[in-house]
């Protein structure tokens, strides 16, 4: 499951393995609900059935997939279903290929490489060789993350001329092509996909690239509530033509996208024209925009109304959506840097109005726009009284929440002849939240536990053969026993998401942030 990594080493005439444990992935588990619900909403009943097995059992090649789920009972369609499935979450990369290097911890990896490295060296290596030494060595590994080669598939090619099966290659967006005449498109994309995943290699579930997905859903959601379903619409599939070269959330920006794109994958069924008024444009005036006309005319018209959405979304004050080429139709960017930063920082607001007051939210905004600021201008700022701004400072203080500078006028640095300027530190915010967030986790985990165990022998009886099999009945007051535990269970199970959505905001989908 990737939950510890080891590191070798000599001491003495002994090698020492020393393990470390990843937090981040340990505390993922608590997602393990919304990386299902991402699976079967993109991969379908048998993608999620793949992907359940997966991230039940941890590595899983897959001839051991098969295995667990029988494929053998499996008929014809379902086989097939299966190997398409199979070869959709490794392309999309739902789930990625692992080696033995990978359970290595990365600073154990970075040194082996450099050790390779230098004994290529005839002499020892002088400050500068070293350097350019560790300089390659980091390019390397972003080349590999930049690297559209999905690890995993397989490459095959046969000839048609012979009369065998039409040629299969993986295309630079990672899709398979087929070259060969005589099929049809479904068709092609069914034969192409049954043998491209490599049955001896072992795969994981691909964290980070699940967190992306949460993450688009984020901004989806959050555009929905700003504006309207169908200016989400259009940001959806702008983010879907990112999520190819997108693995981790530690990208800030996007690549460009052409508008014709985006104006091409956005569904054909989406009522764009219920959130455009488009009657003082010259061409709906002519035409109409009568849903019943030609499908040209109705694609026109759908184009017309997506460019005024994408005109919306690129002068939103976010600044998530950027426009960097004006150019024909233009190319638009995501900045998914500031986007993590604007919904880090209304998360942080919700958890002040939560904690305090909207009283407290305001003079938090207020130090966010505005900078240092002292006690006075605060209170100008705020629209608050001097005396009630200086008290909710110091509460936000004490939570965390604000922080002070001191600055000296005289030498002496005496506290009386200090000037004192308020602000907001977003470390510091995210430090106290996370603090929070985390102990929440494990008072609500202890709570479910200390729940169950004051009931174990009840649990114990309901899971006995002759109790499941209805030969022998629980009492109403065990059952109604049951049902009280059974439902604070869901809600325990709520507040798990809820706090780890949190965390997801506050740390996973920030670009730079550091370990936990």
């Amino acid at each position: 499951h990737s939950h510890v990594t080891h590191a070798q080493g000599k001491e003495g005439a002994r090698m020492m393995t020393f393990y470390s444990i990843n937090l981040r992935n340990i505390l993922r588990l608590q997602r393990a609900g919304l990386y299902l619900a991402l699976a079967e909403e993109r991969m379908g009943a048998m993608g999620l059935s793949v992907f359940r097995a997966i991230m039940i059992n941890g590595c899983m090649s897959v001839s051991g997939v098969r295995d667990v789920l029988g494929y053998k009972k499996f008929g014809t369609a379902d086989k097939q279903k299966f190997s398409i499935a199979v070869a959709k979450l490794v392309r999309e990369r739902f789930i990625t290929a692992i080696t033995a290097t990978d359970t290595v911890t990365k600073v154990d990896r970075f040194m082996q490489a450099e050790a390779k490295e230098i004994e290529k060296l005839t002499t020892a290596p002088t400050p500068k060789e070293l350097v350019n030494i560790r300089r390659r060595i980091s390019d390397k590994e972003d080349e590999e993350y930049t690297s559209n080669i999905v690890v995993g598939m397989k490459r095959q090619m046969t000839d048609v001329s012979t009369g065998g099966a039409p040629k299969v290659m993986i295309g630079p967006n990672g899709q398979p092509i087929v070259i060969g005449n005589g099929f049809e498109a479904g068709q092609q994309d069914q034969d192409a996909d049954e043998d491209l995943v490599d049955d001896k290699q072992c795969f994981q579930i691909y964290h980070e690239r699940l967190d992306v997905f949460l993450r688009n859903k984020r901004i989806v959601n959050y555009f929905a509530e700003k504006y309207n379903d169908e200016a989400s619409v259009v940001l959806k599939a702008i983010l879907r033509l990112t999520e190819p070269r997108t693995k981790t959330c530690k990208d800030k920006v996007s690549e460009s996208i052409a508008a014709q794109q985006i104006v091409q994958n956005i569904s054909s069924d989406a009522q764009l024209d219920q959130a455009v008024d488009m009657s003082g444009d010259p061409y709906f005036k002519e035409n109409g925009t009568d849903s019943g006309s030609s499908t040209a005319a109705r694609k026109a018209t759908l184009g017309k109304m997506a460019f005024a959405l994408l005109d919306v979304l690129r002068r939103d004050g976010s600044g998530i959506i950027n426009k960097v080429d004006e150019r024909g139709a233009g190319q638009y960017r995501v900045n998914f840097e500031r986007a993590a930063i604007l919904l880090r920082d209304e998360c942080l607001d919700s958890l002040v109005l939560n904690k305090f007051s909207s009283t407290h939210v305001r003079v938090v905004r207020t130090l966010r726009d505005k900078q240092k600021l002292d006690e006075k201008l605060v209170s100008q700022a705020a629209m608050l009284p001097l005396a009630r701004s200086r008290e909710l400072l110091h509460e936000l203080t004490l939570a965390g929440f604000a922080d002070t500078v001191e600055i000296p006028r005289t030498a002496d640095r005496n506290p009386s002849r200090m000037v004192y300027l308020w602000h907001v530190s977003p470390q510091k915010q995210v430090s106290a939240a996370l603090r929070g967030a985390l102990q929440g986790i494990s008072n609500i985990m202890q709570r479910a536990d200390q729940e169950t165990l004051a009931r174990a022998a009840l649990v114990a009886k309901s899971q006995r053969a002759d109790v499941v099999a209805g030969t022998t009945h629980l009492t109403p007051g065990e059952q109604a026993s049951l049902q009280v535990l059974g439902k604070l269970k869901q809600q325990i199970d709520v507040c798990v998401i809820r706090l780890d959505t949190m965390l997801l905001l506050l740390h996973d989908m920030v670009p730079g942030s550091t370990a936990l």
